[in-house]
């Protein structure tokens, strides 16, 4: 691993003195920061990086004696999430400001400390419009609207958490910015018949498409966002006389967003609301199921499971900053009832996605942060509740007819030195 910094570093150096003999028309600077992760969680959780980055209690039942076999409190300190970024200024092409940005950390598969590509994109910027290609955050997120957290999870499950590859268009109309973006799935990506894939929406081939409308004026910021994607679940099928038939079924969503945020000298004060089909390339508690079966063919139709996502956020103070997140999100069930199928004598239906036995998820989440010239000393607690599914499932609407509650209380000490 280290002779592969020690290359990349001696080639963006060699980069850059080429790039200075060459008319100086390019220039990169290089920044970053040393983050140390210090946390607690009294439940084990549905997560990325072992618990670092939290989303929601994990309850998978109930041992012989009746107690929750996942309810552990765990503990660890972690310094992956450390970043190094290279934001790159570039000539004029085609009468617009070039730049780019590479970034990285150091969580990449198949173990920490493998340099992992973050953002990788280059903009074209003229006076009233950008152009933007290349791996960077979900515009359905809120474009540049992010909370202020502690945490590395940004506020999911009640937002999204997605990086994607995409081809971004900003046109500024006054105060008012629209931007059109297609988009394909990388880091984030799909459930489906072969687990967590980017194959889903690959054989889609229509890109993900989002449409985002901003207005800012008086540190006001207030916009939403459409976004319509599709997947192809199934390549083929096989039916019950034990042939292969090809599929073409594809699935369809469509999600909306609103947020509303404010950015004073001291205070930060940020909602976010999103009413979504199929978002567990976002990181949220949603998915589809089967809907219609042919069991002659194998062929299948599906059905969107439909949820509802918000978010507060507020911060107060520059050096010492108290703040607090509130999260609430909501399983409103599936468009269209679920076909049911007999395994073992059991009904059952076919779904894939993330936590789709949920129902409700909470989270209440202060937090204190001290900031000090380079380097931050950040502290937050953070409690999140989430009611699983017990018994029968009801057909009609993908949900169940008792949940049962979990609650994780999760304990954060974050040091950042940036550079």
């Amino acid at each position: 691993m280290r002779y592969l910094l020690a290359f990349l570093c001696i080639f963006l150096l060699n980069f850059q003195t080429f790039s200075q003999e060459k008319k100086n028309d390019t220039s990169i600077k290089f920044n970053g920061f040393i983050r140390n992760d210090i946390y607690l969680d009294t439940y084990r959780s549905l997560n990325m990086l072992n618990d670092l980055t939290y989303f929601l209690p994990n309850f998978i039942g109930f041992d012989a004696n009746g107690k929750e076999i996942n309810k552990q409190t765990s503990a660890s300190f972690l310094s992956v999430e450390s970043r190094l970024w290279a934001n790159i200024t570039g000539p004029t092409i085609l009468g617009a400001k070039s730049s780019g940005l590479l970034e990285a950390d150091f969580v990449g598969k198949p173990d920490f400390y493998l340099l992992r590509l973050r953002k990788a994109y280059i903009t074209l910027n003229w006076e009233k419009s950008t152009l933007t290609i290349g791996q960077n955050w979900h515009p359905f997120g809120g474009g540049n609207v992010f909370p202020t957290v502690p945490s590395t999870n940004n506020g999911s499950p009640f937002r999204p958490f997605n990086r994607s590859p995409q081809i971004r268009y900003d046109y500024l109309f006054g105060n008012v910015t629209t931007s059109l973006s297609a988009l394909y799935q990388h880091l984030y990506v799909s459930n489906g018949p072969l687990g967590l894939s980017s194959v889903y929406k690959r054989d889609a081939v229509v890109p993900e498409l989002d449409f985002g409308v901003d207005w800012s004026k008086n540190g006001w910021s207030i916009g939403g966002n459409i976004d319509y994607n599709t997947i192809k679940p199934r390549l083929f099928t096989t039916g019950n006389d034990k042939k292969t038939y090809t599929s073409n079924e594809i699935l369809s969503s469509w999600s909306y967003m609103v947020y509303c945020r404010f950015q004073g000298k001291k205070l930060m004060m940020l909602f976010q609301g999103y009413l979504g089909q199929n978002l567990t390339h976002m990181q949220l508690n949603s998915g589809y199921g089967v809907s219609a079966f042919n069991p002659v063919t194998g062929a299948e139709k599906y059905t969107n499971y439909n949820g509802l996502y918000s978010m507060f956020n507020l911060t107060y103070g520059n050096k010492w900053r108290p703040g607090i997140l509130l999260g609430y999100a909501k399983n409103l069930g599936t468009s269209d009832p679920l076909y049911k199928y007999q395994s073992n004598g059991v009904e059952n239906a076919l779904v894939w996605g993330r936590s789709t036995d949920t129902r409700q998820t909470y989270r209440f989440a202060p937090f204190l942060s001290y900031v000090e010239s380079n380097y931050s000393l950040q502290f937050e607690y953070e409690r999140t509740t989430a009611e699983w599914g017990l018994g029968n499932m009801n057909f009609d609407n993908g949900l169940y007819s008792s949940y049962h509650n979990t609650a994780n209380n999760g304990i954060r000490m974050v040091l950042i030195y940036n550079f």
